[in-house]
């Protein structure tokens, strides 16, 4: 806090500063001037929020003083001195707010009394200032919200526009702002202080964590202004991305410039690189799904998965390209052909050693920014697949049937050659023969492996406790898992987890 001291008597002034201890009152500079003109002068620059004047001072008087000064500093106090007791002088100096008159010669208890009282009426009008500002803050967010919902007439708009002084005659356009960049932090007030900075009344709505409507009032319908001014602010903030709807004429038209701007910032997510997107109805036409795509997709699956991976790129390049899809409606595509994998492989694929279950795969698709991040996703998922495929592809149908329903079935305690016999329809004799002599070991044998391989790679993966794996290779018990892993590999899992993880 800053006070400004203005008398022409020195020794009143210097008193004054030496004598009160002005850290105790939060005050941390104290300036001092002798004439009403300099007050003016340095007050002016300065704004001091308490200035103690003597009424009678040369060039400038105390009152003449102070009528200037409020009009330019209205939220400063000031408090008069004066050894004349005149009553026409103390008239004007309570019209002006003065919040106390100090009679010289001055008592040191007196004046301190009025520097307390002056600090405290500054913290409960400053206190008052926060409130306002706060509950102005709030109407601002509910009319913007009423915009985009239209959720009340026309009237009433209007009538809650011109309470928070917000234009009600005038052109208004609806921006979606969010930072593509996960690493900045998003600045909503810095952000919608810029437009106000360029003379637009702008009122806002956070959306979610990441987007920001603003609705901006423009004096005319000019486009081309929002276009630069977003394309500016984009150059200055990294990594925000801004959707614009079209110029509407008025308040109840917000809210369809509004779902114009959702419309093209789904667009975002198919061209990540354009920093400012608007509404063209024609590009955003809603597109329909091919009637046979699923059963294409299907068809290979279960038919041709050596072509898998192809078709996969070329689906996701063909969304990329033509960009007219809801990034809702992709991904729902997506998570659908992701579900087709995992359920041919018990839920669970493997990729350069890294599990993937299914109730992760619908997280990770969810939270991509861009289709190019959907398109690996969805990449790594088909490479998975083809990989556990071609690893049982050089034995007979039969053989890979069998190896197929042991995937999907080891979780199973009581699985067994006979349960599997059963499904290929063959005694457990003849099924026995069959698969020694195309994989050169036992059924029994090749589930303890499995159960092994899959184990370890769980182990891998340290959200899964030890008693989870367990049950998700088909052990009995945990204890029962434990014994057999450390005669397999001759280190217990908790051991195998610390030695391999990485």
């Amino acid at each position: 806090m800053k006070v400004l001291i203005a008398d022409d008597d020195d020794y009143t002034r210097e008193g004054l500063v030496e004598a009160i201890d002005w850290e105790s009152f939060g005050v941390h500079e104290v300036l001092q001037v002798e004439d009403g003109a300099m007050a003016l002068r340095i007050a002016t620059a300065q704004r001091p929020e308490i200035v103690i004047t003597d009424i009678r001072m040369p060039k400038l008087n105390g009152i003449e003083f102070a009528e200037r000064f409020v009009a330019v500093c209205p939220d400063s106090k000031l408090l008069f001195m004066s050894g004349y007791m005149d009553v026409a002088y103390l008239k004007s100096a309570i019209q002006l707010s003065a919040v106390d008159y100090v009679e010289k010669p001055i008592k040191l208890p007196e004046m301190e009394n009025a520097i307390q009282k002056t600090v405290h009426y500054i913290a409960e009008r400053k206190a008052q200032h926060v409130l306002l500002d706060q509950k102005m803050d709030l109407e601002r967010v509910k009319l913007a919200n009423a915009l985009r919902t239209q959720s009340q007439p026309a009237d009433e708009l209007r009538c809650k526009a011109q309470e928070i002084g917000y234009p009600v005659h005038a052109s208004y356009v609806c921006l979606i702002v969010t930072q593509f960049n996960k690493e900045i932090l998003f600045d909503a007030v810095n952000i919608q202080n810029y437009w106000e900075q360029h003379n637009l009344a702008t009122i806002a709505e956070q959306l979610d964590y990441d987007r920001l409507l603003l609705v901006v009032a423009l004096p005319r319908p000019d486009e081309e202004i929002v276009r630069l001014l977003a394309e500016t602010l984009c150059r200055e903030y990294s990594g925000l991305r801004i959707a614009a709807g079209q110029v509407v004429a008025g308040l109840e038209e917000v809210s369809r410039s509004f779902r114009e701007a959702a419309l093209a910032m789904e667009h975002v997510f198919f061209k990540p690189d354009l920093c400012y997107l608007t509404y063209d109805p024609v590009n955003y036409a809603p597109q329909g799904l091919r009637s046979d795509i699923y059963p294409e997709f299907y068809q290979l699956l279960k038919q041709e998965p050596d072509g898998l991976i192809d078709w996969m790129e070329t689906f996701c390049n063909r969304v990329l390209v033509e960009g007219v899809q809801a990034r809702e409606r992709v991904l729902s595509m997506c998570v659908t052909f992701a579900n087709a994998l995992f359920k041919e492989r018990n839920g669970v694929l493997i990729r350069r050693g890294k599990m993937v279950q299914i109730q992760d795969v619908e997280k990770q698709l969810n939270e991509c920014r861009t289709m190019l991040e959907v398109k690996d996703h969805m990449l790594e998922l088909c490479h998975a697949y083809q990989e556990e495929f071609t690893r049982v592809s050089p034995y007979s149908g039969l053989i890979r049937n069998v190896m197929n329903y042991i995937s999907d079935h080891c979780s199973d305690v009581d699985l067994d050659v006979r349960e599997i016999a059963d499904h290929v329809h063959l005694s457990t004799a003849h099924l026995g023969v069959l698969f020694k002599q195309e994989t050169g070991t036992t059924i029994k044998q090749y589930l303890n492996d499995y159960r092994l391989e899959l184990a370890k790679r769980l182990i891998l993966e340290e959200h899964f406790k030890m008693i989870d794996i367990s049950k998700m290779s088909g052990y009995a018990s945990a204890g029962y898992f434990a014994k057999v892993f450390k005669a397999a590999t001759g280190v217990t899992p908790v051991e195998y987890r610390k030695k391999f993880s990485q």
